[in-house]
């Protein structure tokens, strides 16, 4: 018997989009195949989902199935000289650093929680706080194993089958469903890292600290959404460095403890009470974390736990999501380097003028990756994330897809799990058409009957 399907409602990350769908929860290979060859005969189109971290509609197929994959998580073979891990696809990242922190091991590449999966990285090609040295996550992974929908199985990796390989990863899962997942990690020798913060007056000074902080492991800069004027971009820019101190006992994996869900509880309860202040906290905080940075130890490095400096702890999500009961809207905007400063002083003038001030803005750096369906480039993204008030939500958008047009006139790219607005013209303005249709080739010769499709799928790669 094939395995059964649940009827139910899902969202994205940050609730704006819903989709009405069917839900297979498969264990293992065997039950994958029959959750396809069930929605097939169903005739159902399907997408595979991990965590559900994706702020947009990436892993949402309304009408359609999806495929749970957080159930299939196993480590498969873990070598703890050369770092190397080969991981089913719903293995989580804080799986993967539970395994191997405690031998001296780290992910190259992370986003701001450890409980996106593996497959959701490779299928999203995140990047991180240093993108602009390391790259994106597909840069680190040796070799996938993918199950087409005709239910053949393939090997690819950037050795054999590159072109292949490189059009599955970030691919968004429209291409197959990825099986297992062989990373390559780092070595780290302690788990501490030196995190100094560097107050800027203005988003230049920003700009004058990442060209001249090369030797960093990470850097962002946090930017006061609010500051206006002679202060425009004002924020604190963040360096840090893997210690560099042998300390086998900081590799220890920290154990949850039963406070950490009361954390979660007093986030959502003191989150709920503070939703009427949003915006006034959020700028009285920014004023008071950037005077705070100017006056206490301003450069100086400071030790802290390297588990603690990457992921923003559960209650950080859960008070958000009750402070923001409509959730957010978000743009993350990759600029050439040349047009960096003049756009991003733009999306925030403008932002600010409509009485749309970002609740929170950050700057990284990059570079450009093989992938083809890359939004990295040679430059810098400005992240932008705007509260949703659902009678100024039509406004809202209007400015964001006029930013969209200012970032794709400025030879920019926008993100597929961050970005919820953009066409399938659009995005083949910022593409460019050989690119997307290699991408539509590709899918004909292995999704001929397009079982594989999302919302995601019909906004950006069909025509509207």
């Amino acid at each position: 018997m094939a395995i059964s399907a649940v009827r139910t409602e899902l969202t994205n990350w940050t609730m704006t989009a819903r989709s009405a769908c069917a839900i297979y929860k498969p264990r293992d290979s065997t039950e994958l195949m029959e959750a396809l060859s069930e929605a097939q005969t169903q005739g159902l189109s399907v997408i595979p989902h991990g965590a559900g971290h994706s702020y947009t509609d990436a892993a949402l197929n309304t009408h359609g199935a999806v495929i749970d994959m957080t159930g299939m998580r196993r480590i498969l073979a873990w070598d703890t000289e050369q770092g190397i891990m080969q991981v089913e696809p719903g293995v989580s990242l804080r799986d993967v650093i539970r395994i191997a922190l405690p031998g001296g091991w780290w992910p190259p590449v992370t986003p701001s929680t450890a409980e996106v999966t593996i497959a959701g990285c490779v299928a999203m090609n995140i990047t991180g706080r240093n993108a602009w040295k390391c790259g994106s996550f597909g840069e680190h992974v040796l070799s996938l194993r993918v199950l087409l929908v005709n239910g053949r199985e393939l090997d690819v990796s950037p050795t054999s089958d590159a072109d292949l390989f490189n059009a599955f990863v970030g691919s968004a899962g429209l291409l197959g469903i990825i099986t297992s997942i062989t990373l390559k990690l780092q070595r780290i020798s302690s788990g501490y890292v030196d995190s100094a913060m560097r107050p800027v007056t203005a988003l230049g000074e920003a700009f004058t600290i990442f060209q001249n902080e090369r030797s960093a492991d990470l850097l962002e800069a946090l930017v006061d959404g609010f500051a206006s004027g002679p202060h425009l971009g004002r924020g604190i820019v963040t360096r840090t460095t893997y210690s560099d101190v042998t300390d086998r006992a900081s590799l220890r994996v920290p154990v949850s403890q039963v406070t950490d869900r009361l954390t979660v509880s007093l986030a959502r309860y003191a989150g709920t009470i503070a939703r009427p202040a949003v915006k006034s906290g959020v700028r009285v905080a920014n004023r008071v974390t950037y005077e705070w940075s100017k006056r206490r130890n301003r450069g100086k490095p400071r030790r802290r736990p390297l588990i603690e400096s990457a992921f923003f702890p559960l209650a950080a999500f859960a008070g958000y999501r009750a402070i923001l009961p409509h959730g957010i809207e978000s743009l993350q905007a990759f600029v050439p380097r040349p047009h960096a400063e003049a756009v991003f002083t733009e999306i925030l003038q403008r932002s600010q003028a409509l009485g749309f001030a970002p609740l929170w803005a950050v700057i990284k750096e990059h570079r450009p990756d093989p992938f083809l369906l890359s939004y990295q480039l040679d430059g810098f993204s400005l992240e932008t994330y705007y509260q949703i008030v659902p009678q100024r939500l039509p406004m809202l958008q209007k400015m964001l897809r006029e930013l969209i047009d200012l970032v794709i006139a400025a030879g920019g790219r926008l993100y597929l799990a961050k970005d919820g607005l953009l066409t399938s013209a659009l995005y083949r303005a910022s593409m460019g058409d050989a690119t997307v249709d290699t991408f539509l080739q590709l899918k004909q010769r292995y999704d001929p009957e397009l079982l594989l499709q999302s919302d995601l799928f019909h906004r950006v790669f069909q025509s509207s």
